[in-house]
């Protein structure tokens, strides 16, 4: 974190931010996920797009949900753009952040000390878990260059450690809590969603039962938006800010030059717009989530054969729109 956020604090596993509610009573925030820069032809033009829009909502702070590029000195100028917000920015790890450099590296380049953290406005908790870990007989390891067999390994995982911090970090009944993670907590499609997530849920069933303490879940990593509420709680899965990807089909709707430097497009739907949402939480918790529609860049899911629905999520190029109300 900059200078300009020196009440910033950091503990061993927690980062201790502490921020009053606005004038209005409220608290606004935005959350993006999985940009994937070094994949994409139109990164820097989707980091303007949505950092003017943020600074039109006058949002408290911004929160990335993993994935958003790898961890180059070329890539730096994507975190200073982000500081143009003139806010704090938060940030996630995501599974494809370490494809080819370790965590610490990783944490060094998001200016952030811990995968896993948490963070404190007024009476609201927002704990940022990471499960890019694979379950071994003996424990787990991170993920690191792919690391995992697609067939064979638990992943993603929580850690029993990370699981005793989560427990700890609930405790305590003067806050309400949100939820922030890379990878699902409600997704069962096949290797998408958290390995341990209904042991992580029954934490957070928990926190819950004495009251409406859990105010909802967010996370990235599927490519697609999906809301799923269970034993109570929503989970709100968070579109990318740019693209689908398939595999299905080659497509190569841009030019030769620009298929040479970015390989991976030929197996990418890309969307027109930075999909993003503004959450606004106001001090009698009620959630209000602003979702955006878009448009698909060129090529469409129709047009390659596929459905509006892949990976367990839909991929109509959207985030959607949610009120959460005290007793919702």
């Amino acid at each position: 974190m900059d200078d300009e956020f020196s009440h910033v604090s950091y503990n061993k596993k927690i980062l201790k931010i502490t921020f009053a509610y606005n004038e209005r009573g409220k608290m606004k925030f935005a959350v993006f996920t999985d940009l994937h820069y070094d994949s994409i032809h139109d990164g820097d033009r989707r980091i303007r797009e949505f950092i003017s829009s943020v600074k039109k909502e006058n949002v408290d702070f911004a929160i990335e949900l993993g994935d958003l590029c790898y961890p180059t000195d070329k890539n730096r100028h994507i975190i200073i753009k982000l500081k143009e917000l003139g806010i704090p920015c938060f940030f996630s790890v995501g599974n494809h952040n370490s494809d080819a450099y370790p965590i610490d590296v990783v944490l060094k380049f998001l200016g952030i000390e811990n995968s896993y953290y948490s963070f404190i406005f007024g009476n609201i908790k927002f704990i940022v878990i990471d499960a890019n870990y694979i379950k071994t007989q003996d424990g787990s390891k991170p993920y690191y260059k792919r690391n995992y067999n697609k067939t064979t390994d638990a992943y993603p995982y929580v850690p029993q450690e990370e699981i005793e911090w989560l427990k700890n970090e609930m405790v305590d009944d003067q806050f309400y809590y949100v939820i922030f993670s890379h990878q699902s907590l409600s997704n069962d499609f096949m290797k998408r969603g958290i390995f341990n997530r209904e042991e992580v849920r029954e934490i957070l069933e928990q926190r819950n039962s004495t009251g409406r303490k859990l105010l909802f879940c967010m996370n990235g990593h599927d490519h697609g938006d999906n809301v799923k509420v269970i034993n109570g709680i929503h989970y709100y899965t968070l579109n990318s800010m740019s693209y689908i990807w398939h595999g299905i089909k080659e497509t190569f709707n841009y030019s030769n030059e620009i298929h040479k430097k970015y390989p991976y497009l030929k197996d990418l739907i890309l969307y027109e717009e930075p999909l993003h949402v503004i959450v606004t939480i106001d001090n009698n918790m009620n959630v209000q989530i602003d979702g955006m529609e878009g448009h698909y860049q060129t090529v469409t899911p129709k047009d390659i054969g596929m459905g509006s629905i892949w990976n367990g999520v839909s991929i109509e190029p959207r985030t959607s729109s949610l009120y959460i109300g005290r007793r919702t």
